[in-house]
């Protein structure tokens, strides 16, 4: 069942471009501000992240366990299937992206920048050139990725629709959260294992060699940021890539060329990524059964 709630909510995203029809955080927002007004939870930030985050958590269990004794498999998927498109990041990812390289190739570095916009959130300063800025998108595409896909889909093989309701919340939290303290701490700490699971996924259907060597270096690694980490694995991964991988229609500048067959590379790497977890996920399900 949980193979069968992947592949409708992956055909509904291919669908719709996102599952943004049923991305409405308002409640979320609603219910941290409530509790974040109570003097007791303000002053203890692990506190006031348990009681925003676990509440939701355990409800989806329940809701899910009613589900399936209701109505059996069909409930799973009727209750399931929203929940997981509820999961998934926000944004169009391939239309960002797209949107970003159309500029990029003409050269007309503004326009750029705002499309890749959604991707340069929370990476600092913004970029003083066009190479600053391609290294912030392809940094911010990746952990894009991986956030809004990667991520809840291990959770999800793992603890089913509570585990990835658990990363979304947990996400979103920490989003909100200026300080960077306690709810970034516990978000890296979800990140930590899917990242090294992504990263070994990564070896297996990009340049093995390069990125195994960069999984180890970074296995047991506690100080860098997933954003960094993962910067390693596709440098790794994507060795070899040229201005000749460059798909764009007309001429343009070399190093434009080399910039925009790196996001291409990334996207037809994430693709493979997917269909090799699909296929494990797959292959789990007939051996279980």
């Amino acid at each position: 069942m949980a193979l069968l709630t992947v592949l409708l909510a992956l055909g509904l995203v291919q669908l719709w471009g996102s599952g943004a029809p049923l991305h409405r955080d308002g409640w979320f927002h609603w219910w941290r501000a409530t509790l974040a007004a109570r003097d007791n939870l303000q002053r203890n930030p692990g506190l006031l992240l348990g009681a925003t985050i676990l509440p939701p958590v355990l409800a989806t269990a329940v809701a899910m366990v009613l589900a399936e004794a209701a109505l059996g498999g069909l409930g799973v998927l009727l209750l399931g299937v929203p929940l997981l498109l509820y999961c998934l990041g926000r944004g169009n990812f391939n239309e960002i992206l797209s949107g970003y390289l159309r500029n990029w190739y003409r050269g007309d570095l503004d326009a750029a920048r705002g499309a890749a916009a959604p991707l340069l959130q929370g990476l600092g300063e913004e970029p003083a050139d066009g190479q600053a800025l391609h290294e912030q998108v392809f940094r911010g595409a990746a952990y894009c990725a991986f956030e809004r896909l990667f991520a809840v889909l291990f959770w999800f093989l793992l603890l089913g629709i509570p585990g990835a309701v658990l990363f979304r919340l947990s996400a979103l939290y920490a989003a909100e959260d200026d300080s960077r303290g306690t709810a970034a701490r516990w978000l890296w700490l979800l990140e930590w294992l899917p990242l090294r699971v992504m990263g070994f996924s990564f070896a297996i259907v990009g340049n093995f060699a390069g990125c195994y060597r960069a999984w180890r270096r970074c296995l047991t690694c506690r100080e860098r940021t997933t954003a960094e980490v993962l910067e390693d694995y596709l440098e790794g991964a994507l060795g070899g890539i040229d201005a000749s991988d460059c798909s764009a229609g007309f001429e343009v500048a070399e190093g434009q060329r080399v910039c925009g067959a790196q996001l291409e590379g990334l996207q037809s790497l994430l693709s493979r990524a997917l269909l090799l977890w699909i296929t494990a996920a797959a292959l789990l399900v007939l051996f279980d059964s």
